[in-house]
């Protein structure tokens, strides 16, 4: 990905790191982004990060004639091999030719650096042509890391009552039933016990379905995302008793579901359908245009019962019937012998030695 300019070629598009004053309005700069940005590039998800050992780095994607693009980096050393950069849902682009224009500038300021790969995610819509034109510039199909390579997303502009009448006829019959069945949902504030209670909720529902990380890492999240402003904790009871509970991220115009859970009994029937109502009443008053419900099975698996994520995609679609697919993740190596080693054995021995000792599977 790259090459010399020749006489009549358009102006370069180039990377650079983010001036200081473009770092202190780093949000505003990922939501005027094309598609309305991510906020798994925004300034609360990046220096969260820093829990899991990454480094963040804030990248302008200079565009002659267009607007630049604020492309959100998480870096981490590799012994021996370098850096690699993450590039979370990024790198933005209009279409798949602006983000290749993007992937080659970032990956010359990468390079400079050290760095041995780009993994990126970015957010367009999966389908041959995208596969074969970024296969073709070099990418190589990899392992998300930001985990809504498929997604449903909820329109949640217009009044309440309009959001309401959008939704499925499943999610408002539940909705309602809650209501009715005493089913209270409060906005509670991201306190060391509340986030010590929605952690044991989280941990009873992972229980032998999938890989949880330790409780600080949740607490330090939540309220990070809280004391800016920029994210919203929701608890369900009934007579006093936690049902359920879900935290919302929030950046621009978009707003997203990040972690929820609830009791398996059947007293907590409607309980998951009354706190995602409340996000998206949330995210309603908040101004946002859409809610990422975010992870679901990929539009062709959406029946299979034996995929992991097919229950909670049921319950999402509830709300809303389409599945988003992406295009995916790939890899963009930058030093091939690196690279080779990394895909060969270093990916693998990262990401247990993670799970061993940090409990973390994202190395």
């Amino acid at each position: 990905m790259g090459g010399s300019a020749e006489p009549g070629d358009a102006p370069a598009v180039t990377a650079r790191p983010a001036t200081a004053a473009e770092v202190a309005d780093w949000d505003a700069l990922v939501a005027a982004n094309p598609g309305g940005g991510e906020v798994w590039a925004g300034e609360e998800y990046l220096e969260a990060k820093r829990h899991g050992r990454y480094r963040p780095r804030r990248v302008m994607v200079d565009r002659p004639g267009r607007s630049a693009l604020a492309v959100g980096v998480l870096a981490k050393r590799v012994p021996l091999l370098g850096e690699w950069w993450h590039l979370p849902a990024g790198p933005p682009g209009e279409g798949v030719r602006e983000v290749l224009e993007a992937v080659a500038a970032v990956a010359a300021l990468a390079r400079s650096h050290g760095a041995f790969m780009l993994k990126i995610e970015p957010r367009l819509p999966a389908g041959a042509a995208a596969d074969r034109l970024l296969r073709a510039a070099g990418a190589i199909p990899s392992v998300r890391i930001v985990p809504n390579p498929s997604t449903v997303l909820v329109d949640v502009s217009g009044d309440e009552d309009e959001l309401f009448a959008r939704l499925g006829k499943k999610a408002r019959n539940s909705i309602t039933r809650a209501a009715r069945d005493g089913i209270e949902v409060r906005r509670v504030p991201a306190t060391d016990e509340n986030c010590a209670a929605f952690y044991g909720l989280l941990r009873e529902t992972a229980e032998g379905r999938f890989v949880l990380r330790g409780e600080r890492y949740y607490r330090e999240f939540w309220q990070r995302f809280e004391q800016a402003g920029d994210g919203r904790l929701f608890f369900a009871y009934r007579d006093d008793q936690l049902l359920a509970g879900a935290f919302a991220m929030a950046l621009g115009e978009k707003t997203t579901y990040k972690d929820g859970a609830s009791l398996r009994e059947k007293q907590a029937y409607g309980a998951s359908h009354a706190v995602q109502w409340e996000v998206l009443r949330w995210a309603n008053e908040r101004g946002a245009l859409v809610h990422d419900l975010c992870g679901a099975p990929p539009s062709d698996r959406t029946d299979d019962e034996t995929h992991d994520l097919h229950g909670v995609g049921r319950f999402k679609r509830s709300f809303q019937p389409e599945t988003t697919d992406y295009a995916g993740a790939f890899d963009v190596p930058l030093k091939p012998w690196a690279y080779r080693v990394w895909a060969a054995a270093g990916e693998r021995i990262a990401r247990r030695w993670s799970l061993a000792v940090h409990r973390d599977p994202y190395y």
